[in-house]
């Protein structure tokens, strides 16, 4: 049996030390109060074990050389640092974690255990500081009393009983189990230590395969650790499971930290982090200086830099040429809008580190996120309701970056390539919060609207301040006139009736289908255009496999008539139907023309004979008349919910117009009247008036 008090002096003089392979401090606030509120109350909270050894493996923290044995702690780490630090009120010698907790209170009073709340303690002598108080002890507390004011002194000895109780935890014991074999190797030691943590703070498998690693190579944790340290200088802070796993993939082929991991031998290891090293250095240098990204915060995750790391180190270190690393980039761009490591991450990224010795690498990871996804191109309607720290926002830093945007006032490039660095960029309300407040968006309701990425753009501080609650319509034109590039380059909308708080919705939309737009345009630059048709394809022919559905109508032909071989204003008006219900609908969808409703990809010749002039563009020429067609039936001021794009798809021309839900309802002109359209199913219904009413009401509120 050891008091507190012994432990914490052992510790002190550094008999009880902590071997490399032990994780770090992990324990909450919550767990340290509740320990602290067990601990007063004298109820049972565990027992420590000690390996006591002549030959002790590498330990944490300086130690001195010495003839005797050493005790190794082995569990009870998260009790013995949480002891040290509430009644030395400094970490221990051994100490490696997250963050330790300093300012833990008690109520003289209530018998409470709370953590530092000015508001509530600050004046009130009824909340003691538990460190101060048990590194003075109960006995120099009291003699204090003279010395102190009158109205503190009466509270004081008014709880004598409780603070002589709280005192006490020092002389509070704990059962210390020993194991003292000699002959227990630290391949051994480690194993109990793994079996007896696994009642504690659950231990997770890159804790437990750490610990194997450092069994075998006792170096592993601080060569691991100082390496974190120096590329946290670089603004790319990982933790060791991040290099763990990358070692892993790298050693064993597998991210799993399971079977043939725990069988490699210790020069695997070493030779497998010394590839990590240098690849990471380099993708992270690629990164800054060619990808806009200039720290590890710029990413949703850092797990989308696990799969280039391994490539890379398999593969001596660095980019073999530009192609590669530019497909490389975007893949990680796409892997972090697409959430792809969000849930199942160790399968998904098992999976891509399976695929890295494919033929092509890239694109088998690219086909990871179309089996899942089922496409890699943005919509606007996946901007929508996105604010701060989505990844879609984390992705429109970069954009405007990558598109060389200019402070709006100051002309100043947010983003100095050659040092890869941005210059103090904010984020900033291009609609102010007071003016929307005023407007009537209150910050519950309308939180999402206010904030989401199609209200922000990216200002130095300096600007950001200088705008303050301005409405977009007050200083917008005058950035308009002296730098209209820097409001393109943040894919502000140029229509000026769009600055008026009146038509924030609309601004929104408008603004989210050009971000979209021009995230795609950017995504697509990184690869050979031959190649991002043949992606885009991939798509088409995947969305098609799954047929006809509420978000997606195949046509055969904008205007032949394939059966009687002609010229049809009924298939054109077939098109405005479904481009019309499509805008009408909640989530929009795609309309494929050139494809037959039974998947036959039939290709647009047919339609281009019909229209072709000699020295124009069959797509020109194409494009034009459906653009026509549908802004005089439909209104011009559709063609903002509308992307027109082009794909060959098995040889044969294919036009892909992607439909943004409109901002409006959308009525087609036939027959001397109006009618309405909704995408119901499979199928555009034209809704009679009554339900029109109804449904318009619900849509748009009015």
């Amino acid at each position: 049996m050891a008091t507190i008090q012994e432990l914490i002096h052992q510790t002190e003089k550094r008999e009880i030390l902590l071997p490399e392979f032990q994780r770090g401090y992990v324990w909450n606030r919550d767990q340290v109060r509740a320990f602290a509120r067990s601990l007063y109350r004298a109820h049972p909270t565990g027992h420590f074990l000690i390996w006591r050894t002549y030959a002790p493996p590498k330990v944490r923290g300086e130690t001195t050389v010495t003839d005797s044995y050493s005790l190794l702690l082995l569990d009870g780490q998260q009790r013995l640092t949480s002891l040290y630090v509430l009644f030395k009120g400094e970490p221990p010698p051994f100490y490696e974690g997250e963050s330790l907790f300093f300012d833990l209170y008690f109520n003289l009073q209530t018998e409470e255990f709370r953590f530092w709340q000015p508001t509530l303690m600050k004046g009130d002598y009824t909340w003691l500081s538990v460190h101060a108080f048990l590194k003075e002890g109960l006995a120099n507390f009291i003699g204090r009393f003279p010395r102190m004011e009158p109205e503190a002194r009466a509270v004081y000895e008014a709880n004598l009983s409780r603070l002589a109780k709280l005192d006490a935890i020092r002389n509070y014991t704990y059962q210390v189990d020993q194991l003292s074999a000699d002959e227990l190797s630290t391949e051994e030691v480690v194993e109990i230590f793994n079996r007896v943590n696994s009642a504690g703070t659950p231990l997770t498998k890159a804790d437990l395969a750490l610990a194997h690693v450092c069994s075998l190579w006792p170096e592993a944790r601080e060569e691991m650790r100082t390496f974190a340290k120096q590329v946290r200088v670089h603004g790319f802070e990982v933790d060791l499971t991040f290099l763990l796993r990358c070692v892993a993939g790298v050693a064993s082929g597998s991210l799993l930290l399971e079977g043939s991991f725990y069988r490699l031998p210790p020069e695997d290891f070493q030779l497998a982090w010394k590839k990590v090293k240098t690849a990471f250095e380099h993708l992270v240098n690629a990164l800054r200086h060619e990808a806009y990204i200039d720290q590890i915060s710029d990413l949703p995750t850092p797990n989308v830099l696990i799969p280039p790391t391994v490539f890379l180190a398999r593969t001596g270190g660095a980019f073999t040429d530009d192609r590669l690393k530019r497909r490389f980039i975007r893949w990680i761009y796409l892997a972090g809008i697409w959430t792809r490591y969000s849930g199942a991450t160790e399968t998904k990224l098992q999976r891509d580190i399976s695929v890295l010795e494919e033929e092509d690498p890239v694109g088998a990871l690219i086909e990871g996120i179309l089996a899942e996804r089922g496409r890699i191109h943005l919509e606007s309607k996946d901007l929508a309701g996105k604010m701060a720290g989505s990844a879609e926002y984390k992705f429109s830093y970069v954009l405007a970056r990558a598109r060389d945007a200019k402070d709006w006032f100051t002309g100043q490039v947010l983003y100095q390539r050659a040092i890869g660095r941005s210059n103090g960029l904010e984020s900033h309300h291009i609609f102010p919060k007071a003016v929307l407040a005023k407007a009537g968006y209150s910050s519950g309701e309308h939180r999402r609207l206010i904030n989401e990425i199609a209200n922000r753009a990216f200002l130095t501080q300096k600007a950001n301040r200088t705008i303050a609650a301005s409405p977009p319509g007050q200083y917008l034109p005058a950035v308009l006139a002296t730098r209209p590039e820097a409001l393109k380059a943040q894919c502000v909308p140029m229509d000026q009736s769009l600055w008026d708080v009146a038509e924030y919705p609309r601004f929104l939309a408008e603004r989210r289908v050009l971000l979209a737009r021009a995230m795609n345009e950017y995504l697509d630059s990184l690869i050979p255009a031959d190649e991002a048709a043949a992606q885009q394809a991939e798509e088409i022919t995947a969305l098609v496999a799954g047929g006809e559905h509420e978000g997606l109508e195949l046509k055969s032909t904008l205007r032949w008539d394939l059966k009687l071989g002609t010229v049809s204003k009924e298939m054109e008006r077939s098109v405005l139907k479904t481009v019309a219900g499509l805008l009408n609908s909640k989530e929009g969808g795609r309309l494929l023309i050139g494809i037959s409703d039974d998947g036959e990809v039939l290709g647009l010749e047919p339609d281009y004979a019909s229209l072709r002039k000699d020295g124009k563009d069959d797509r020109d020429l194409f494009e034009l008349h459906l653009m026509q067609v549908l802004s005089t039936h439909l209104g011009e001021s559709v063609a903002a919910f509308l992307t027109v794009t082009f794909h060959s798809v098995d040889g044969k021309d294919v036009c892909q117009v992607t439909v943004e839900p409109s901002d409006h309802p959308v009525y087609v002109r036939t027959e001397g009247r109006d009618v309405f359209f909704l995408r119901i199913g499979n199928s555009t219904k034209e809704l009679p008036l009554p339900e029109v009413i109804k449904y318009v009401g619900s849509r748009w509120g009015g």
